[in-house]
């Protein structure tokens, strides 16, 4: 006959049954947030590890283009796994922030790179162009497979970051690239291709640019051909950018996309008043919508001169924090676009920097800190992919652009002594 279990002993036993079948076996602590008035190096300690913890994903970097720029695209002498502030021309380039080594040590978990061409080629050889910075980027991730994968979906990001690798993924900008074509659109889609930059420094012939200049829009914000644009990007499930786009335009797109938007490299227009930049009723849009802002770091951006600092970021955070939650505010640095940079943020290298100087701030907790870092564009992201899947029932658009919208007179142009003398971001 088995030996009778103490009453006490079956207690404890079903209380623990009780707790392990709420609480995971593989559940580990709560992360402590350091002390506000902990020592400089403590905090950047702790950010390390908040950034080990969680994956740091950057919107915007302009580096393809600075190969075509000094190398001509051809990367024989080129190799993103160097440490590129010793190598010839990289090392003297005001525009050259980005290699693996410091992204590592930056703790980016997934890069943007940006597939840009200049404006000037709108109406020429734009899809050319574009193909062959589609095709050097590739070339160039291909190069490290060790450290760096093409990813396309935000469980890919998730799943790179678990191996430590870093996520390399694509977006155009600037939609005079398409040449106002829905094949284009989808051909770039099947290239990897993740978000299109609606505008860039100049109107295309659907969209309205935030830039001033003495050429005309055809429509002021989207015309109705740019609405199906709109509409064939949140079937394929292509992230719509709206930075450099105009006011009305945000406007109607926000109107018209059943998906959230980004805007991958821009600031508040209320810190820097500037068209470039977001005024705040948009930003209060964001939440509806369920988008995100994600921090320019150009010093012309954030501070509207050519100097700014670390605290310059800070700030601008903060206020996009407070006008449209923190929900919707994320980091596109726009790193090897720009020339001037945020002391304290000189390159890809400095992002626990930042995070160590946002931990003097009790408002932030460590939630808030993940999806500062990339947790809300990993939220935005998928939740383009699920509007996607809502609509996979539908034809692609056959829709062809109006011809008297195919007007070659107002194209915005900009002028800079050289292509090298010209920040794209």
């Amino acid at each position: 006959m088995p030996t009778p279990v103490p009453a006490r002993t079956l207690w404890i036993e079903m209380l623990l049954v009780f707790l392990v079948g709420r609480v995971p076996c593989s559940a580990s602590p709560l992360p402590v947030r350091v002390s506000p008035n902990a020592p400089f190096q403590e905090r950047l300690e702790a950010a390390h590890n908040l950034l080990q913890e969680s994956p740091l994903i950057d919107g915007h970097n302009d580096l393809p283009w600075n190969l075509r720029m000094f190398l001509h695209n051809k990367l024989h002498s080129f190799n993103l796994s160097a440490d590129l502030t010793e190598e010839k021309p990289w090392r003297k380039s005001p525009f050259s922030h980005t290699d693996l080594p410091r992204l590592r040590k930056g703790h980016v978990a997934a890069q943007f790179w940006s597939v840009y061409v200049p404006c000037e080629t709108q109406y020429l050889n734009t899809v050319q162009l574009l193909m062959e910075q589609v095709d050097v980027i590739k070339r160039m991730i291909a190069a490290s497979p060790q450290e760096t994968t093409l990813v396309t979906s935000p469980e890919g990001i998730e799943t790179e970051f678990k191996r430590g690798r870093v996520s390399s993924l694509l977006g155009v900008e600037g939609g005079h690239s398409l040449a106002s074509s829905m094949g284009v659109v989808r051909a770039l889609y099947d290239l990897g291709v993740r978000y299109i930059t609606l505008t860039h420094k100049c109107h295309t012939p659907w969209a309205e640019c935030s830039e001033s200049g003495s050429s005309e829009a055809n429509a002021k914000g989207l015309t109705p051909f740019g609405k199906e644009i709109i509409q064939e990007l949140n079937r394929l499930g292509i992230m719509i950018d709206l930075s450099h786009s105009s006011s009305q335009t945000v406007s109607d797109v926000l109107s018209a996309s059943k998906a959230p938007v980004i805007f991958s490299h821009s600031a508040s227009r209320a810190l820097c008043d500037i068209e470039r930049n977001v005024p705040d009723d948009i930003l209060s849009e964001m939440t509806a919508n369920g988008g995100l802002v994600m921090v320019s770091f150009y010093n012309d951006f954030l501070t509207c001169s050519p100097t700014a600092t670390i605290q310059d970021v800070v700030d601008h955070i903060n206020h996009i924090r407070l006008k449209a939650g923190i929900d919707h505010v994320g980091l596109g640095a726009g790193y090897d676009g720009i020339n001037r940079t945020p002391a304290g943020l000189e390159d890809v290298s400095k992002y626990p920097e930042l995070f160590a100087e946002l931990l003097k701030d009790p408002s932030w907790t460590i939630k808030d800190l993940k999806k500062l870092a990339g947790l809300n564009l990993l939220r935005v992201f998928s939740r383009v992919q699920e509007i996607r899947n809502m609509l996979e029932d539908e034809t692609p658009s056959e829709e062809i652009i109006p011809i008297h919208d195919i007007d070659a007179k107002w194209p915005c142009r900009y002028k800079f002594a050289s292509l090298e003398d010209a920040p794209r971001t």
